[in-house]
């Protein structure tokens, strides 16, 4: 230990074995309450007799993880597209933003879908979709979904999805205005 940190120790009440001495505490001011004490009464006074709660197996469990930027690729979304709402959430985003983001996800170009104004609604959207497809090939998946989450804008999906965001409030622009700020 050099000799700069352990004056610095010993500043700040640390002794040369940098640990404090019991009378180095202040006691608590007189009528204080026992915090632990008092935890301890609530816990087991409120408690009583707990009953078992059941859990579902693994195996019955499902969790959905949404990808982020940088997972966009021309094409996404093609084999969605049979699904019911697939094209109503697409030709929705597209109302909103401007541009056709279906056309873009399936035919590019790739450095278009690159820009982070194009591929994050790409994404965002493309997510909400395989999750439409999953409905309908494994609804089981869904109902036991415990929990969801996402990377980057996956993030955004993932809210939908638990139902704590609606789908209009998704990605922010730079305006920082939603980018389907009137999509329902």
């Amino acid at each position: 230990m050099s000799v700069r940190v352990a004056r610095a120790l010993r500043g700040w009440g640390w002794g040369a074995g940098c640990r404090r001495g019991a009378s180095d505490f202040r006691l608590p001011p007189p009528g204080a309450v026992d915090v632990a004490e008092l935890l301890r009464d609530a816990t087991t006074a409120e408690e009583g007799p707990r009953e078992a709660v059941a859990r579902r197996p693994p195996d019955q469990c499902s969790v959905l993880l949404f990808p982020g930027q940088g997972s966009q690729v021309v094409g996404m979304g093609r084999g969605l597209l049979r699904y019911p709402r697939v094209r109503e959430l697409y030709a929705a985003a597209s109302r909103v933003l401007g541009y056709d983001l279906l056309e873009l996800s399936l035919h590019g170009p790739q450095e278009a879908l690159d820009r982070t104004a194009h591929c994050q609604p790409a994404i965002f959207v493309a997510s909400l979709a395989a999750v439409e497809k999953l409905h309908h090939l494994q609804p089981a998946v869904i109902e036991n979904c415990v929990a969801a989450a996402g990377f980057s804008v996956g993030e955004f999906a993932a809210l939908v999805f638990a139902g704590a965001m609606e789908f209009s409030e998704g990605p922010k622009g730079s305006s920082g205005m939603p980018l389907l700020s009137v999509v329902s």
